[in-house]
């Protein structure tokens, strides 16, 4: 940072522009080394999160089980469209599983290696982001950069930095193409390329993130307008522009033919989305909720990316809070931005717009939720509330700095704020790296199931297919992902039901593979019936309960749902052979209900369900 006075632009440009005997300068050589060791600091719990997992035995399931089958995939049935969503379509482009295919098989092509791939792209997003503000701020702006980034990890913690579930692995990438705009914003046309590229990443990973581009893109003409300085966001020669601009397509292109050519000639998923949000449909969540939302994120110290537990009602919707509690950060920006302005610290105010932005993309994007608004749904909050107060301490920063008369109190400054945040970095990661050999895998629980019986299923059904796969009884559907991905892996072709060919792609429907019979994984109840059916072939199965223990809990569950039955609450009863609650908290107050029977029963059935695979004839789904 210089020690004149002179115009804050002038002052970036010859920082951001240092002459060969700068660089070789012992305090520039000692601000590259120290910003180097911060960002390692920060880095390491990502890199040691991936390399636990490598450590891991995981039966993926779920999301997690239809992941790692489109991640493997890639190369033999390559993906032209996205991750599922819960409403019929896909996210508009498979960037997520192209990306994570490349470190998956460098970490041996198996089930751990997605969530070392994830971890992989996570520290690549903040080392990048390092890269960035080094080029903005120097040392000042990575240390600041560093530390709030090392306070969020803290509160992501190892699961979620190496989770490849998409509301997930968007995060850090999302504060990395705030950085690129702003970047480019500031003349850095180099950085064009990448911008497209991490904007087509979040872009086709998750649909949400939409407003947020949108935003940004805004903001971008915005403030270029207001400069009247277009001719900075591409280089001034004729032959400069021709680079940046040809290298930018050359990203764009590959990144969204995939996307094209499913929509010509693939399954118009491009057209089903927009035919989904240009039709009415369920409410959205609205600007009510969304503003709630965002001032139960923004607002400090008990935000929760700092670490906090987020306020959710009975149903797991968060809460929100009182829009009171956004004074406090709308003030704060308020005020740090006209200090800024007074100051003439444009650099940094820009940085600000582009924040305030991104943050007015994620209200659009809050409101037009559909559904109960759970935490995940919309964790770009703890990014955006990040990048808010980071925002906020650099302008401060930059304006403050703007008094410093001689280059020792610079230094001095500088050093003090490394140091301050190379502390809060190691506290923050601190706890991350003790947790990372301990922390399991996304629904470890399903896991130990299949555990009990995956090795002779696989070895009963080997060399057969390609089989129809269906989940009924009280099994949850995370069983049938889970077995879809390990049978494919074995070498067994899998058939998507209908209502599963945008989970599984397009490639597995019954109109590319035909069933040679149809594998049935069932619970409970159903156990008993398809045992009975002299077309079904029991394979394997899994019960927590031994053969005594099974059959006296036979008895007591009819016993009990006759007393159900007998009191009028049919609802209960139902809920003993369906997997529903409600059981143990209503059932031992309900008269003629003998609450030991209660006990009994649901003390067993909290236990597990028993799990049943059967092989029977070939069916349409």
């Amino acid at each position: 940072m210089t020690v004149s006075t002179a115009h804050p632009t002038e002052l970036d440009e010859e920082s951001h522009s240092p002459s060969a005997s700068t660089w070789r300068s012992p305090w520039s050589i000692a601000c590259i080394v120290v910003a180097v060791i911060l960002t390692a600091i920060v880095v390491w719990p990502i890199v040691d999160a991936g390399r636990a997992a490598l450590d891991l035995v995981w039966r993926p399931s779920g999301d997690w089980a239809v992941l790692t089958l489109r991640v493997e995939d890639v190369g033999r049935h390559t993906p032209l469209i996205g991750p599922y969503s819960r409403f019929g379509w896909n996210h508009p482009g498979p960037l997520l599983y192209w990306l994570l295919a490349i470190p998956y098989h460098l970490f041996g092509d198996k089930p751990e290696a997605v969530l070392a791939a994830t971890a992989t792209l996570n520290a690549l997003s903040v080392a990048a982001l390092s890269a960035i503000a080094w080029r903005r701020g120097r040392l000042p702006l990575v240390a600041l950069t560093m530390g709030m980034t090392a306070i969020l990890l803290h509160a992501m913690g190892p699961a979620m930095l190496r989770d490849p579930w998409n509301p997930f692995i968007t995060l850090l990438p999302l504060a990395l193409l705030v950085f690129l705009v702003w970047s480019v914003i500031e003349g850095d046309y180099w950085m064009w390329p990448p911008l497209v590229f991490v904007a087509s990443f979040e872009l086709q990973s998750h649909i949400g993130y939409l407003p947020m581009i949108v935003m940004l893109g805004i903001a971008v003409v915005a403030i270029t307008w207001r400069r009247r300085a277009w001719s900075e966001l591409l280089p001034t020669s004729q032959n400069g522009r021709w680079w940046v601009v040809g290298v930018s397509i050359a990203v764009l292109v590959p990144c969204w033919l995939p996307v094209v050519v499913d929509q010509v000639a693939g399954t118009g998923n491009l057209g089903a989305i927009t035919q989904y949000f240009l039709s009415p449909g369920d409410q959205p969540a609205g600007f009510s909720t969304a503003l709630h939302t965002a001032a139960n994120q923004l607002h400090v110290p008990s935000a929760p990316w700092l670490g906090l537990d987020e306020k959710a009602g009975l149903d797991g919707a968060l809460l929100g809070s009182g829009l009171a509690a956004l004074l406090l950060p709308i003030g704060a920006m308020a005020v740090s931005m006209w200090l800024a302005i007074r100051l003439r610290t444009v650099r940094a105010v820009h940085f600000q717009l582009v924040v305030i932005a991104t943050t007015l993309g994620g209200v659009i994007a809050t409101s037009r939720v559909i559904g109960p608004v759970f935490d995940w749904v919309v964790r770009w909050w703890w990014i955006l509330a990040c990048l808010w107060w980071l925002s906020i301490l650099w302008a401060v920063w930059s304006a403050l700095a703007t008094f410093v008369r001689s280059t020792t109190s610079d230094r001095v400054a500088t050093g003090t704020l490394a140091t301050v945040m190379a502390i809060v970095a190691l506290l923050a990661i601190g706890p991350v790296v003790d947790a990372a050999a301990s922390t399991p895998p996304p629904s470890p629980s399903t896991g130990i199931v299949l555990n009990g019986f995956l090795d002779p299923l696989l070895a009963a059904l080997k060399g057969s297919g390609p089989l129809l796969v269906v989940t009924t009884g009280s099994v949850r559907g995370d069983y049938g992902d889970a077995i879809r991905l390990q049978l494919e892996r074995a070498g067994i072709d899998v058939v998507a039901e209908s209502n599963m060919v945008s989970h599984l792609g397009p490639e597995r429907s019954e109109s590319s593979r035909t069933p040679v019979a149809t594998l049935w994984i069932v619970s409970a109840d159903a156990i008993t019936l398809f045992a009975s059916d002299p077309s079904m072939t029991f394979l394997a199965g899994w019960d927590p309960l031994t053969k005594e223990q099974r059959a006296q809990f036979f008895i007591d569950q009819a016993a009990l749902q006759d007393q159900f039955i007998a009191a009028g609450r049919l609802d209960l009863a139902e809920a003993l052979t369906n997997g529903s609650g409600g059981v143990d908290a209503e059932g031992k107050t309900v008269p003629g209900v003998d609450p030991d029977l209660v006990d009994r029963v649901e003390s067993l059935r909290r236990k597990g369900d028993p799990v049943a695979v059967f092989l029977g004839p070939a069916r349409s789904s």
